[in-house]
C-alpha cells in the first residue's frame, strides 16, 4: 500500500507576483520551502502550477520519482528551480507561452542526473535529462518542436564555457534565465540556506574541502563572472544593497 502523497508545496502563502513585488525579502519566502526530498508526483504538480505551468503528468512522475538516491540533485531542486523559473518570468513579463516553456524546463533539467555516478563528460548529464524529456513529450502527442526547444534550453545549464553553450546563451533569453533559475538558491537565498545546499551537493558529488570553502569558491566564480541575464544580476545587486546582504554569500566583483 502507498503511502499518503505529502503536499510540501499545495499551500504556499505566496505567489510569484508577490515575491517579484516583495523582492528581496521574497528570498525568505522561497528558501522557507523544503529542498529535501523526497516529494510526490502532486508536490510538484502544485509548485509548477503556482509558476504557470500545467506539466504532463508523466514528466511530473518521472521528476518525482528520478534520482531518489541523489542528495541534491533531486525533485526538491527541481521544485526550487521551477519556483525561481515562475519568479524570472513573472519579473520578464514573459507572455504565457514563454513562462510554460521557461517552467517546464526547469522542471526537467535534471530529469535523468545520475548524481554521483555523474559522468564528468561536458553536457553528459544535460543530454540524458533532456533526451528523456523529450522522449516523454513526443511520446504523450507534445509538439516536437516544444521538445527540441526545451533540448536546447537544457544544455545551456551546464557548468562549462564553451563555444556551443555560449551561442545559445547569446541567442537565447530563456537558456539565460533557465541556467539563473538553475542556481538561484545558490546564490540568492540567505547564506545558511546556500550552505545547506552546498553541503547536499559536495556530499552527492564527492567534492573535497570543507562545505563553507566549497560554497566561498562558488560563490566567487559567480561574482566575478556575474548571472547570465540582466534580470537575476539585478536582483542580485537589489539583494546585495539591501539588508539581505549580510546574509547573502555572494558579493559582485567591482
Amino acid at each position: 500500500m502507498s503511502s499518503r502523497p505529502r503536499h510540501r508545496f499545495r499551500h504556499l502563502p505566496v505567489s510569484p507576483q508577490y515575491l517579484a513585488g516583495t523582492w528581496p525579502r521574497g528570498a525568505n519566502a522561497m528558501q522557507a520551502v523544503g529542498f529535501g526530498s523526497p516529494c510526490s508526483r502532486r508536490d510538484l504538480e502544485s509548485i509548477c502550477r503556482w509558476a504557470g505551468l500545467q506539466a504532463l503528468r508523466r514528466l511530473l512522475s518521472a521528476a518525482a520519482q528520478n534520482a531518489s538516491g541523489n542528495s541534491y540533485h533531486h525533485a526538491g531542486h527541481f521544485a526550487h528551480v521551477v519556483m525561481a523559473a515562475g519568479l524570472l518570468a513573472t519579473l520578464a513579463g514573459l507572455r504565457c507561452e514563454d513562462r510554460r516553456l521557461l517552467v517546464l524546463a526547469g522542471l526537467v533539467h535534471d530529469l535523468a542526473h545520475q548524481g554521483r555516478r555523474a559522468s564528468s563528460r561536458h553536457y553528459h548529464q544535460e543530454r540524458l535529462s533532456a533526451r528523456r524529456a523529450v522522449r516523454v513529450i513526443s511520446g504523450c502527442g507534445g509538439d516536437m518542436r516544444l521538445a527540441l526547444r526545451v533540448h536546447r534550453l537544457v544544455l545551456a545549464t551546464a557548468l562549462t564555457i564553451d563555444a556551443n553553450r555560449s551561442n545559445i546563451l547569446k541567442s537565447d533569453w530563456l537558456a539565460r534565465l533557465l541556467t539563473d533559475a538553475d542556481i538561484f538558491g545558490s546564490v540568492l537565498y540567505p547564506r545558511n540556506r546556500s550552505i545547506e545546499m552546498t553541503r547536499a551537493l559536495k556530499l552527492e558529488q564527492r567534492l573535497p574541502g570543507p562545505t563553507t570553502e566549497v560554497n566561498r569558491r562558488f560563490a566567487e566564480m559567480i561574482g566575478a563572472t556575474g548571472l547570465q541575464s540582466d534580470l537575476a544580476q539585478a536582483m542580485l545587486q537589489t539583494a546585495l544593497g539591501s539588508r539581505h546582504s549580510t546574509r547573502n554569500a555572494v558579493r559582485l566583483s567591482d
